[in-house]
This record gives structure tokens, C-alpha cells and sequence, in this order.
């Protein structure tokens, strides 16, 4: 059977549980054979599938099987990490995959999520696949959420340093000084690319392989880390962005000149194995107009194919205009003559209405159960020329439309417009017939006709705004303004707001049946050239708006979404585990660091010592009350159940022991033995993590180049994240290895002056460490040179322990 979609009898199971379970108490649907409960679940999506586990305690023990669970993974989102993840990992659990991701996702919908912390401090961040990326001091931190995440892997500044000073001969002349940012680009593949400002020295941006496995490639001599994949010098940093797989790096700016007068894109492409460039000169979008990234352009990168697309058809508005279009380039990054042609894909007709374009916003994402390449665009707009604008998200598939030509065929006006008579050979007006838009691709905030009152927010109270087209919700961070009691200062409080809905059943009733309980399966949606469109069959129901936190929340839950009660500029990104975004005041006056707010909606996420909003601990509830003799059986487990274990869990199933633990005497490369020094993590909510002066002299120690870490995916985190996820745990868990202590891995001589946040003592304030007695090995000189030999790569514990600042909100 081929999954196109949710199955009938899902969406009934979905919408309708409890009729399910009275359909199994009354006509034995519990008492199936498993071969045919194993046959209707394979053909489940994740909700229905869950939804079904909770109708009755014998269809829960029923589909607790792997393979059933497998199955539905793969029909429902075969391209969602988690599921790649666990269908690579003998180890991990599918079923407990399954509720993680139908757990998740629910409470996106909903506005629930189940815990928010202060992740961490940092200037700038990247977020995406599991994977945080930001920067701190002269530090690169990677917090990956898919495992081991109670630490950190820390990178040094120091290394791009080194390697400027060796490759532009100037070796002597560099320090840690001579870096004066650094700034995060973005993360995927393992590759996080960063942008460093050397001053008088350039501009570079760096691709940094930051995977577990130690790097083959590259040299560790004369200054080359074998970490940096690539290191190009750039002249103009106007609207700089960058995109890149595993294997090519596409890196632009807006500095070229047109024809016109005006600037393009100008585009240069890098083989990441190699270093070396694509294509023998620059590449130039010419007569692509868009020139803000994020509501007018936006450019990814997808199988080794870079696309270019904008809303934007001319520098110059067209008077007498009918159709709007997208502008498209696209070709093959490995081509080395690419032919940069303009491609056109129907967007809208200028009769739908007017456009607010300040909340337009334009970006790409990729269908999680088809892979496809999605064209997501926000518009604001007053529909048909009425007095109520509405917002509303559109969705194209890039793999399904086809991509016409500038010129073919839409200069034609409509011949019974009066307007045509206003036309001369110098219009560049446009017309096509209005494309065919399907239910399932069109996500309007509220029904244009909705007489009940929605609270909206205006752009000004409006921080940030997504989407996520895979759990069909608009996500926004919005801000009130309040005066706390017996103050006469009013503060603002950063709230999410989200608006989702639902998928209706495809069932509709059939009129050509004289019997009036007849359905049939609602048919499909054809196109212009009569052509059924995929997908069209599915319909949804109104959107809902959701809140969090609501009015009555504690001030110390506002205190840590907004921290100090101002807002200031927020940037965010949302991914699979919750939302991660910037706010806030800098952590110190003069500091380019500020709070990074983790707002999870991942049952599995939180850390020893988070606490409930009541002020009690998030302990683990070891037993659960059961009605024994002749009453009613307890009913399947929920989340809410046992989900304060996860946070005692976590860390004992995903690190191991924690690296505050003094370890014992560790072997380093070239026999040289070190004791560590106790970190005396100890968190202390009074005061936050404290990070190395930008400007710290580094530390010196014995090279050793991390080692390859276990590669764990998501859970396993036994018997906890079983429970908390509403599933009975699996009756034995592989051995794990604990590369956590006694690994060289992890140690190194720690250097009061360059130590982190996590590494120093928090009792003498911010921005201070504690002296320390001082190491046995002998201090190295700080040269250039002596550098390239000296260790810098490690882990650390993760900055969020030390902050100590969340609430478990389950």
C-alpha cells in the first residue's frame, strides 16, 4: 500500500478515540489475532497509531512491537531525524522514537511545551539537526541534543588564529588579540561555518568539521588543524551568507554591480574536500531583484543543487500588473559552467488583495515524509480588498511545479480587462490564469468571514514569527508589557503564541447513494490541465490559537523567557526539539553575549535540580498506584505519568558521570601524565556561568587531538524515557561504554585564565575566576608556533548545568 497519507481508519482513530474504544469493549476489537491489529497499525501514521495505543490496555500491548512501530515511522515522517536516527541505531528503541516524536509535536500544537531553561550565554548561535552552535569568548560550543547532553565540545579560537598566521605568513605577528569576532554562519553536516573579523589582517570565513569521528583530512602540521575544512578570505561582508552540504560550500554576498546601477548576488562555490573553488570566477545572479534575505530572497542548498528564489520581479513597480511570480535560479554546484537562467513559478493574482510587507517573510523547508523542497512564504494581506488583512502561509513544492520560462507565453493580458488599453511597448505587465492552490499548502491564520475575537499582535509586539509546515502551526514569540507589584516600572514578558489545526477526515458523504450514512473518500482536486493534484483530498480543520504562559504564570518563569523583563531584539530558530532564541540585555554592559532560551517541547529534555513552577523538585516517581481484586485495570500511561524522570535520567544514560567528578590520573599523548583538576561545578541559581575574557592568554597542554565518541542517538535512556513517553521499557538495553572518565579525551591541564564558564569557580562573581593551584606541567611559551602543537579541542560540561536556570512545566 502506498502511504500518500494518514489512512481512513487513522484519521477516525485520531479524531474519534473514544469511539474506538467503545468499538473494541462491544465487538472484540481487542481480541483481534495480532497478525491483523500488526497489518491495520503498519498502515498508521505516528498520531493514529498512538492514538489507538490508548483506546484499551489490550491494543496499548499490542502495539508495543518494534516493527509495527517501524513501519509507521517510515510512512509518516521517513525523513524526520529522530526516525533516521533510530532506524540506523540497533540500540534505539522504534516505538519509544515513535511517542517522542507524536509527544513533541502535540505539545508544539498546543502551546504546552515541557520544560524552558537559559541554555546558554553567547554572542551569536546556529540551531538545526539536533545541534546547537554558538559563540562565546573566543570560543566555538557545540551542545548536541541526540546525544551526550551534559557536555559541550569546546573549539578554540586560537586554531583560526594559527592558521591565518601560517598561511599568510605571518607568523609571530597573530595573537589571540588580532580575532576580533567571531561569528556563527550556520550549521548542517557536521560542518559549522564561521565568520572571523582579523582586522587589519581580513576577513575569513572558516568551515569547521565539528562530527565525533576524528578528521582524516587536512594536516595537523605547520599550523593546519585537520578540523578546518576550508578557510576563504572575503572582501565585502554586505548581506554575507553561506550554505553548504557535506561536500560544497556556496558562499554570497550582495556587492556585485548590474547593468543597472544596482547590487546583485554574487555567489562563490568550495569543494569542502578539497578546499579549492568550484568555478573558475565569481558566480553573478544578474536581474535577480530580491535583496533582503528572508522576505524579499532565500537560497539553500538541497542534493547538491543551489536554489535562488524571490518575490521580486523588478526594480521598478509595474502600474497596470494581474500576476505575481517567483523568480527562480537554480543549478548544479558541481557544474563548473553553470547557465544561470531566470525560471518563473505562478505565485499569486494582484486581485487577491494588498500585501503588508512587513510580515512577509520567505524561506525553504523540507517535507519530513517526502523529502520534497518546500517554498514557504508569510503574507499578510488584505483579502479581496476587504478592511481585515490576514495572515497566511503558502506552501510550493519545488519538486512538483515546473519551473517556466521568463518569457513563455504571460505577456498576454486578459482581453476582457478594460486596463488593456493603458498598455504600451514599454509595459512589462503580466498575466496567467490563477494557479490551483490545494488545502493542505494554504494555512490562513483564521477564516477570513471568523466573527469571534482573536487577540492579535502587531508587528512592534511581534519579536519573531515561523512556521512549521510538518505540524501545520504558525510560531510566535510575542511580547506584553506589565508593571510587577510595587514597581512603577513596567517590564515586558516574551509569551508563545501558536496557531495550529488539524487534519479532517477524508470521508465525506456520498450523493450518488440513496442510503444516507454512505461516505466516500473525498476525491481529488484537479489542476488547469485536468490533472488530479496529490494531496488534495486533505482537508483541515480551522486554526487554533494557543498562548503559553498564560496570565497567572509565576514571575519567575517571565524572568527566564525575558530575562531582566526586556525584550530587546530576538532572533530564534525552531527545530525538532523546541525553540531556541536570543533575548534579553547583554550579559554584561559592553558584552556581545546574551541569554540563549530554550523552550523544549521534547519529553526527554531537562537536567538535575530543574524545578516544577510550585518550587518542588522534579523527582522521580518510582511507583505508580494500581487498583488491585476485581477493579478496573489502570489505564495506558501518559506522559504526564513519569516524565520527571527524563531529567534525573538523562544525565546518569546519556553522559555517563559527570565531568565535574575529578577523574583519576589520565594518560596524554607523548607519556606525559596530568592530574585534572576538580571542576567544582556545584550550580548555584544566584549567580550565572562565568567565560574567559575574550582576550585570555590560552591554555597550554600536551597536543591530543579528541578521540571518536561513542555515537549514541536519542535515548536510550532505559526505563525513564520509556515512562515518560507513556511505553512500557524495553526488557534489556546494551552495555554502553563510558568514554565520560578515564579518557584522555577529556582531559587537560585547566588554565584559570582561558577556563570557560563551566570550568571556573562562580563564587567571586561574573567575570572572575578564582585562582588555582597552579599545574606541575611547565607553562609553554604563548609563540605563534608553539600553538599549532598544543591541544584545542575538548569537552566541558554543559553551560546550561552551571547556569541552573529552568522549570519543568509537567
Amino acid at each position: 500500500m502506498c502511504h500518500t497519507g494518514p489512512s481512513l481508519f487513522g484519521l477516525l482513530i485520531d479524531r474519534k478515540p473514544h469511539l474506538v474504544s467503545l468499538l473494541g469493549m462491544f465487538t472484540g476489537l481487542e481480541s483481534l489475532p495480532y497478525d491483523v491489529v500488526y497489518q491495520i497499525a503498519k498502515r498508521l501514521d505516528i498520531h493514529s497509531y498512538e492514538s489507538l495505543a490508548r483506546t484499551c490496555k489490550p491494543l496499548y500491548r499490542h502495539l508495543q512491537n518494534e516493527h509495527s512501530a517501524r513501519n509507521a515511522l517510515q510512512a509518516t515522517f521517513p525523513r524526520h531525524l529522530w526516525v533516521q536516527l533510530a532506524q540506523s541505531q540497533s540500540h534505539t528503541s522504534q516505538r519509544q522514537t515513535l511517542g517522542r516524536i507524536h509527544q513533541c509535536q502535540t505539545a508544539l500544537r498546543q502551546a504546552s511545551p515541557y520544560s524552558t531553561s537559559i541554555i546558554a550565554y553567547a554572542s551569536t548561535f546556529a540551531y538545526g539537526a539536533g545541534m546547537l552552535c554558538y559563540t562565546v569568548g573566543g570560543y566555538l560550543r557545540i551542545l548536541n541534543f541526540n546525544a551526550q547532553r551534559t557536555t559541550e565540545k569546546v573549539f578554540e579560537g586560537r586554531v583560526l588564529v594559527n592558521h591565518i598566521a601560517v598561511t599568510q605568513l605571518q607568523t609571530g605577528l597573530l595573537d589571540l588579540d588580532s580575532l576580533h569576532s567571531m561569528q556563527v554562519l550556520g550549521y548542517a553536516h557536521d560542518i559549522t561555518v564561521l565568520h572571523c573579523d582579523f582586522g587589519a589582517f581580513g576577513q575569513y570565513v572558516f568551515a569547521i568539521d565539528v562530527s565525533d569521528a576524528t578528521p582524516s583530512s587536512g594536516s595537523s602540521t605547520q599550523g593546519l588543524h585537520p578540523r578546518v575544512r576550508l578557510c576563504s578570505r572575503f572582501r565585502s561582508n554586505s548581506k554575507l551568507f553561506v550554505r553548504h552540504t557535506d561536500k560544497y560550500l556556496v558562499m554570497g554576498s550582495h556587492s556585485a554591480t548590474g547593468s543597472h546601477g544596482h547590487h546583485e548576488w554574487l555567489l562563490q562555490a568550495f569543494h569542502l574536500d578539497t578546499a579549492e573553488p568550484v568555478h573558475a570566477e565569481p558566480l553573478q545572479l544578474q536581474g535577480f531583484y530580491g535583496s533582503e534575505i528572508g522576505s524579499t530572497a532565500c537560497f539553500t542548498l538541497h542534493q547538491d543543487e543551489f536554489y535562488a528564489v524571490t518575490n521580486q520581479t523588478s526594480l521598478e513597480s509595474e502600474e497596470v500588473d494581474w500576476t505575481s511570480y517567483y523568480h527562480v535560479v537554480r543549478f548544479r554546484v558541481d557544474d563548473p559552467q553553470p547557465e544561470l537562467v531566470i525560471k518563473v513559478v505562478w505565485r499569486r493574482q494582484h486581485l487577491e488583495g494588498p500585501i503588508n510587507d512587513a510580515w512577509t517573510d520567505l524561506g525553504f523547508q523540507i517535507d519530513q515524509r517526502t523529502g520534497e523542497l518546500l517554498l514557504v512564504e508569510c503574507r499578510k494581506e488584505w483579502a479581496n480588498g476587504g478592511s481585515r488583512s490576514i495572515r497566511t502561509y503558502y506552501t510550493q513544492s519545488l519538486d512538483r511545479v515546473r519551473l517556466k520560462d521568463l518569457k513563455e507565453g504571460m505577456r498576454h493580458p486578459p482581453t476582457n480587462d478594460r486596463l488593456i488599453s493603458t498598455l504600451d511597448e514599454t509595459s512589462n505587465s503580466r498575466y496567467e490564469e490563477p494557479g490551483v492552490r490545494i488545502d493542505r499548502y494554504v494555512h490562513t491564520e483564521f477564516p477570513a468571514t471568523n466573527e469571534e475575537t482573536v487577540k492579535e499582535y502587531i508587528r512592534a509586539k511581534t519579536k519573531w514569527n515561523g512556521y512549521s509546515f510538518n505540524t501545520q502551526c504558525f510560531v510566535d514569540l510575542v511580547t506584553d508589557e506589565f508593571i510587577p507589584e510595587g514597581e512603577w516600572r513596567p517590564r515586558q514578558r516574551i509569551r508563545l503564541r501558536v496557531v495550529s489545526r488539524q487534519e479532517l477526515s477524508p470521508l465525506v458523504r456520498d450523493q450518488r447513494s440513496l442510503h444516507p450514512a454512505a461516505v466516500m473518500v473525498r476525491p481529488r482536486i484537479k489542476d488547469r490541465d485536468e490533472m488530479e493534484l496529490e494531496d488534495s483530498e486533505r482537508m483541515f480543520s480551522p486554526s487554533s490559537v494557543y498562548l503559553w504562559p498564560p496570565d497567572d504564570a509565576p514571575q519567575e518563569l517571565y524572568d527566564v523567557l525575558c530575562p531582566d523583563g526586556r525584550a530587546g531584539d530576538v532572533s530564534a530558530i525552531l527545530g525538532d526539539e523546541g525553540i531556541i532564541y536570543m533575548a534579553g540585555p547583554p550579559r554584561e554592559p559592553g558584552s556581545p553575549e546574551r541569554a540563549l532560551v530554550f523552550i523544549s517541547f521534547d519529553p526527554t529534555f531537562g537536567f538535575t535540580g530543574m524545578r516544577r513552577l510550585d518550587g518542588t523538585f522534579a523527582m522521580p516517581q518510582r511507583e505508580r498506584k494500581r487498583k488491585t481484586g476485581g477493579g478496573l485495570e489502570h489505564a495506558p500511561p501518559t506522559v504526564e505519568d513519569d516524565v520527571s524522570l527524563v531529567a534525573k535520567e538523562e544525565s546518569r544514560h546519556l553522559a555517563g558521570p559527570s565531568l565535574a567528578e575529578r577523574p583519576k590520573r589520565l594518560k596524554l599523548e607523548g607519556e606525559a601524565a596530568v592530574e585534572a583538576y576538580n571542576l567544582d561545578l556545584s550550580p548555584d541559581p544566584s549567580t550565572h556561568a562565568v567565560h574567559a575574557h575574550f582576550h585570555a592568554t590560552p591554555n597550554l597542554s600536551t597536543a591530543a587531538e579528541d578521540k571518536p565518541e561513542p555515537d549514541v542517538a536519542v535515548p536510550p535512556q532505559g526505563d525513564a524515557t520509556a515512562q515518560a513517553l507513556g511505553l512500557d521499557p524495553p526488557s534489556s538495553w546494551p552495555a554502553f561504554g563510558n568514554k565520560t572518565q578515564g579518557s584522555d579525551h577529556f582531559s587537560r591541564p585547566i588554565d584559570p585564565t582561558t577556563a570557560s564558564g563551566d570550568q571556573q569557580d562562580e563564587g567571586k562573581g561574573k567575570g572572575k575566576a578564582r585562582a588555582r593551584t597552579p599545574s606541575r606541567t611547565p607553562a609553554p611559551t604563548t609563540s605563534t608556533h608553539n600553538r599549532t602543537r598544543t591541544r584545542t579541542t575538548w569537552r566541558e560540561n554543559a553551560a546550561y548545568l552551571a547556569i541552573n536556570q529552568g522549570f519543568w512545566l509537567r
